[in-house]
């Protein structure tokens, strides 16, 4: 640890002292907020005085339970030898002696450590009327649902008197396009939270409209100021040979200055400077067109000037901002839509209320406001605004570079009283908050990192700040260090511009004593590959050894966005790499969800025809598509009566009329118990009737448990069988995955913030996130030597002139490029021994395609010299290609069955009131023979089905495996982790499913069938259709061998039978299978092969390593 490093460490934990702290990724905070949480709590008489604020529930539990660790390890002496631990252990012994003169009891329930939403529901609760819905309302996450209810009911209104009439003037905005209007409004009421005090315009529209044509004033001559200082000592050549340009064409020479009314002479000095691409002119475009002739002495001056300034990548950035700077209009149509809007938001924020009154839910924000107004203003606060000035003495908060404006409101007010106190030279209260700019990665939430900033200046709610910075990097190796010290020195530079949000860079100091590494640092590799797929199996070749180097390490995958880790998930499937991805799995994803929700459409609106239709076009029902028509031609009107049409039924094959009988009995018994039974019940046993757990994969039934947990969730907030809630709910609903230890995680970088990983992969950094929108109104405040000023303005729709909105515009986007640099920061630093950059690029195709596309990480990469001097770029040519669909295709697939009608009359014999999964059996319409749904015969199918995927995955390596391979025990534990299995039938399963594995690869036979040949494929997915179905099959491995035939093999899991010789065996399985094989036969025959060849159909046994050629 560095010197001035230990040095900022100590001043931290001086109870005396307010400090804003910088603490980059690894740099220890948690442990140096515990630290002072201990010093103060030493300090004061009661522990709730010490109030600690985080932004996550996960981060108040560890800081709490931290701290009670701390205090149980001082009471049990337990030693320890680092310096920090010894500083933490004698403050914690003095929190102890303190705590026993108070009889205090510290434990994790009496320490004042909660989230700031947290904070703020307390004080809703204890303020229920300034609440507006009697504080006793719990917020929830999502509520676009509320949002959209709200600006439904407020465009009701249109057309109704004054309020009306300003409405539809709204709606003529926008070429009465309410659909518009609506999305814009909906958004506008997320984001309250910023300009709910602040826009009430129409009030007094003339002074307000003066003060922002100040506001727009003192900007622009700030920012001219600047630039005028940038380029002091370059404007006396400078000019005169710009002038002198401009004097071949008779314009009037320039004359700068920091007035706005000079800003045209500007715009033409930049033209100048900067080409349209607002880069740097070149010498060569330094010519006779601006008035530059060639040898000319003030062509030579111009571009030796231009030279020099190239250097100054800050110089180039003001003068793009000049040009975007807005010149002020008075009276204009853009302000008279400001007004118009002010005047509306009120009655929209009131028609939001009712909705939250009416539906007994509200949004943080809400709260968060409601807060705000329960401490009063500073003239006048509140009873319980005074009785927390008593209560409270310090206040520490977290990740300070996450608030939001009214965040910083709340806590402004909390502390308003502050600075007064302190000045009676009596204890002073202390305000303690820790961030990191550079991971400030919450803009969408409305996070303000330019609050951050200025505390970091100085000075916060009044109190005087001192600035510390952490530079100790405990977590990454030095190879990691060193490259993200090297790139966002570069990509970050060294100044804060709080306007742009611009953050600088803060360099960190590895630890010494790092042995060497293979493979440590960070590596950046693109893919010449359209489809991502050799990337994904880039990845999962680099998993699997590093899982074969070191069992224990801890991998995660980061994407910018969920959609993005689809490929590299079903690689790593394939690979039989577990892997976890709460954040990825979605709920409303999987096709058994769109099956359910369609099931719960009809069963809420009977006359629902495309939801009737859906139900028996669903897997339980499997209808197929010519009864569906002539049921429907039959019954031609509309809305269906489908209760009406499956009693009525037209002429139909006996096995589709006793299918559609099944199914109206089950309809009916929906009808008997509708209201009779709980919620999730009643719509759970309806899906187990119709066969829903027998068309099931055993790896699905989670999906379903969720939709079910979703149906109680809506029964206990009253709200019935609401399918439109459901829908919105199950969206945001992550889908659990199964409990697989030293799994993979996959999840966003957003969420991955916090934590670390010893190997961080990145991938897909090609891809970009949806472009900026340009929203109703847009606002900034603007910080200069007055204080905060806003700058508001509407949406005109004139996307070109220099307007105020267009200005406000051009920042958001700057803002979010520099969002999208920490964004790239917090990936990378998560990584201690290693991070893997890649993308997947058509450099043939497209030119500068390696270069990645604007908005993307792989663009702001490559704009990085250091960094992108270290890409490696890989062909993966034409082994991505496949013959079958895409492996997320496939999976969907896969997941889809027919319920054969012989199920029906299984399930009746074993008719149940619940559904217990040892029971039930997925069966897919390929069977050639019906399973039994015994537990037995399930753990033998699992058995069968896990094997012929290791077998398939051992197939598909460029080198055969052996059997004492890692990958393949990871791959049969990873297949067997999808079944929920007992202990003792996993560990059964497990044994047989090693033992068929190991037979086949220590086979001559084995290996033959498994290794590479022409033509080969493992798990070949063939469709027909057949009677009007598609009908899938599989086949388990066929190649062309050297002999020139075309094998087709099915692999069998059993055995002879005791006292059963070796060929009644094999004679007995050729029958069972005769009819299989030959329907194989006649697939492969059909289709397309570069070589015709004759065709062999074999079984293979593994359990006794014998070939079986069936003619």
């Amino acid at each position: 640890m560095t010197a001035s490093d230990q040095t900022a460490r100590r001043e931290a934990i001086d109870p005396t002292r307010s400090f804003c702290v910088s603490a980059p990724a690894g740099s220890g905070k948690t442990e140096l907020l515990t630290q002072r949480l201990l010093a103060l709590l030493a300090r004061v008489d009661r522990p709730e005085q010490v109030l600690a604020l985080t932004f996550t529930r996960k981060a108040a539990s560890e800081m709490a339970l931290r701290v009670v660790e701390k205090l149980d390890q001082a009471r049990e002496n337990i030693p320890v030898t680092a310096e920090h631990e010894r500083q933490t252990r004698e403050l914690a012994l003095a929190v102890i002696d303190h705590a026993t003169q108070r009889q205090w009891q510290l434990d994790d329930t009496t320490l004042n450590v909660r989230t700031i939403d947290s904070f703020c529901h307390e004080l809703t609760r204890q303020m229920p009327i300034l609440s507006g819905t009697g504080g006793l309302v719990e917020p929830i996450d999502n509520a676009q649902a509320l949002y959209e209810e709200a600006v439904r009911q407020f465009l009701a209104q249109a057309g109704e008197g004054a309020a009306g009439e300003r409405i539809l003037h709204l709606l003529r905005h926008f070429n009465n396009r309410w659909s518009r209007a609506s999305e814009l409004l909906v958004a506008l009421l997320g984001r309250r939270g910023d300009w709910a005090d602040v826009v009430h315009q129409h009030n007094a529209p003339e002074t307000a409209e003066v003060v922002l044509a100040e506001t727009i004033s003192h900007l622009c001559s700030e920012r001219l100021r600047d630039t005028l200082y940038r380029l002091h000592g370059h404007l006396g050549a400078l000019m005169p040979a710009i002038n002198e340009a401009r004097a071949h064409f008779d314009k009037h020479p320039l004359s700068l200055s920091d007035s706005s009314e000079s800003l045209p002479d500007w715009h033409a000095m930049v033209d100048m400077l900067l080409t349209t691409q607002n880069e740097w002119r070149k010498p060569g475009g330094v010519n006779a067109k601006l008035g530059f002739p060639p040898k000319s002495d003030h062509k030579i001056q111009f571009a030796s000037i231009l030279e020099t300034l190239g250097a100054d990548s800050l110089l180039r950035e003001a003068l793009i901002e000049i040009k975007h700077l807005p010149a002020m209009t008075r009276s204009g149509g853009t302000w008279e839509l400001i007004v118009l809007i002010s005047s509306l938001l009120p009655m929209l924020q009131a028609h939001l209320l009712l909705v939250f009154q009416r539906s007994g839910q509200v949004d943080h924000t809400h709260i968060s406001l409601a807060a705000i107004q329960a401490l009063g203003t500073d003239e006048v606060p509140t009873g319980l605004a005074q009785r927390l000035d008593y209560q409270i003495e310090h206040v520490l908060i977290d990740e300070f570079q996450d608030t939001s404006s009214s965040q910083a409101q709340l806590l402004e007010r909390l502390m308003r009283g502050w600075p007064e106190h302190n000045a009676t030279g009596v204890a002073p209260r202390t305000l303690f908050m820790v961030g990191d700019a550079m991971q400030s990665i919450y803009g969408f939430r409305y996070a303000d990192v330019a609050l951050f900033l200025r505390a970091r200046q100085g000075q916060f709610a009044g109190l005087a700040l001192e600035s510390l910075t952490l530079t100790q990097n405990f977590r990454s190796r030095p190879e990691v260090v060193a490259w993200v010290n090297h790139t966002f020195a570069k990509l970050m530079g060294a100044e804060d511009a709080p306007h742009y949000g611009r953050v600088r860079h803060v360099k960190a100091d590895s630890l010494p004593g790092h042995g060497p590494s293979a493979g440590a640092g960070v590596h950046i590799k693109l893919f010449e590959d359209i489809d991502g797929h050799g990337e994904a199996q880039f990845i999962a070749k680099q998993v699997c050894d590093i899982i074969t180097r070191d069992g224990d390490a801890s991998i995660a995958v980061l994407v910018r966005a969920r959609s993005h880790a689809d490929e590299v998930a079903v690689s790593l499937k394939q690979a039989g790499i577990a892997f976890t991805g709460d954040a990825i799995q979605s709920l409303a994803e999987q096709p058994i969800t769109t099956d359910l929700l369609a099931l719960c459409r009809y069963l809420a609106n009977p006359a629902d025809t495309i939801a009737a239709v859906s139900v028996l076009r669903g897997p339980w029902c499997g209808v197929t598509l010519p009864t569906l028509e002539r049921l429907l031609t039959a019954h031609s009107e509309r809305p269906l009566n489908l209760m009406r049409a499956l009693q009525q039924t037209p002429e139909l094959p006996d096995d589709e009329a006793a299918r559609l009988q099944q199914i109206s009995a089950v309809l009916q018994w929906a009808e008997q118990k509708r209201d009779r039974l709980a919620l999730s019940i009643w719509v759970e046993q309806i899906w187990l009737r119709l066969g829903g757990a027998l068309s099931t994969r055993s790896q699905d039934l989670r999906s379903v448990e969720a939709f079910l947990a979703a149906l109680r969730k809506a029964e206990q907030l009253g709200l019935g069988l609401d399918p439109d809630w459901l829908e919105r709910d199950i969206v945001t609903t992550g889908l659990e995955s199964p409990d697989t230890s030293h799994a993979v995680s996959i999840m966003t970088l957003h969420k991955a913030k916090g934590l670390e990983f010893d190997y961080v992969f990145m991938p897909h950094l090609q891809k970009r996130a949806r472009a900026l929108q340009r929203e109703l109104i847009r606002w900034h405040w603007h910080q200069d030597s007055r204080g905060r000023r806003l700058l508001i303005s509407a949406n005109d729709d004139d996307k070109h002139s220099k307007t105020l909105y267009n200005y406000l515009n051009w920042l958001q986007k700057n803002k979010d490029q520099e969002e999208l640099k920490r964004l790239l920061y917090v990936g990378v630093t998560r990584a201690k021994v290693a991070a893997y950059l890649s993308a997947s690029v058509d450099v043939v195709e497209e030119e500068g395609a390696q270069d990645g596309v604007s908005g993307s990480l792989l663009r702001l990469l490559m704009s990085s010299e250091s960094a992108s001097s270290r890409v490696s770029i890989q062909s993966v040519g034409g082994k991505t290609s496949r013959s079958k669909p895409g492996a997320c295709e496939l999976e969907r697939q896969q997941a889809r069955y027919r319920l054969k009608l012989g199920a029906y009359k299984t399930m009746q014999r074993h008719t149940r009131n619940s559904a217990e999964q040892d029971d039930f059996v997925a069966i897919n319409s390929n069977n050639a023979t019906p399973i039994s749904v015994s537990a037995g015969n399930r753990v033998e199918r699992i058995i069968g089905v896990v094997a012929h995927r290791a077998l398939e995955l051992a197939a598909s390596e460029s080198s055969l495996a052996s059997a004492q391979d890692l990958r393949v025990q990871l791959w049969i534990d990873h297949n067997l982790s999808y079944y929920a299995l007992t202990p003792s039938l996993a560990e059964r399963a497990k044994i047989r499913v090693s033992e068929l594995v190991e037979r086949m690869l220590t086979c001559d036979t084995g290996r033959w069938i498994l290794g590479a040949h022409l033509h080969a494929q493992s798990e070949l997915t063939i469709s027909r259709v057949e009677a009007g179905e598609v009908k899938n099959y599989v086949i388990d491995r066929t190649f062309l061998d050297d002999q020139g035939v075309r094998w087709i093999i099915d692999y069998k899991t059993s055995e002879p039978m005791a006292g059963e010789t070796v060929a009644d065996f094999e004679a007995r399985e050729c029958d069972t299978y005769r009819e299989q094989l030959k329907n194989y036969v006649s697939l492969i025959g059909e289709m397309s092969w570069e070589i015709e060849a004759p065709i062999k159909a074999a079984l293979y046994f593994p359990a006794i390593q014998h070939l079986s050629v069936c003619e």
